[in-house]
């Protein structure tokens, strides 16, 4: 079975590392808690070369400050910074820890495989979709 390596490596990391998981999610909402995000002061700045280049905010615009707001427990901030940052919060810790548990030779698998290919494509459509109707036809 082509994804039996990811079927493992998830019911792995669910029950022998439920600590290790705990103490990566404590880790990343107290960084969160103590993270500035001033971003609507006059000393916030970009180095966006799409916004320099086009003046439009770039398809992940906010998706760092989603991140951050999702982990000090403000959802609906996160939401409004960029509706990937929830998910891309959760696919970051479930990767951390995936790679964490598993052999070099099984994440290569892993990111060659198919199913991950699909949902990487999968995924960045998805984001220029929701890009497309954030610009175009709000």
């Amino acid at each position: 079975m082509p994804d039996s390596v990811f079927s493992r490596s998830i019911l792995f990391i669910l029950t022998k590392n439920a600590i290790f998981l705990t103490f990566l999610l404590v880790t990343c909402v107290l960084i969160a808690k103590n993270f500035p995000l001033d971003t609507e002061s006059e000393y916030w700045f970009t180095v966006c070369w799409w916004k320099h280049l086009t003046g439009w905010d770039c398809p992940g615009c906010g998706l760092s400050r989603a991140v951050i707001c999702f982990f000090r427990g403000d959802l609906s901030r996160s939401w409004e910074y960029h509706p990937y940052g929830i998910p891309v919060s959760f696919l970051g810790i479930f990767l951390f820890g995936l790679r964490w548990n598993i052999s070099k030779s099984e994440w290569k698998k892993f990111l060659n495989g198919k199913n991950f290919g699909i949902f990487s494509w999968v995924f960045l459509l998805g984001l220029f979709v929701w890009y497309f109707q954030k610009q175009f036809l709000n």
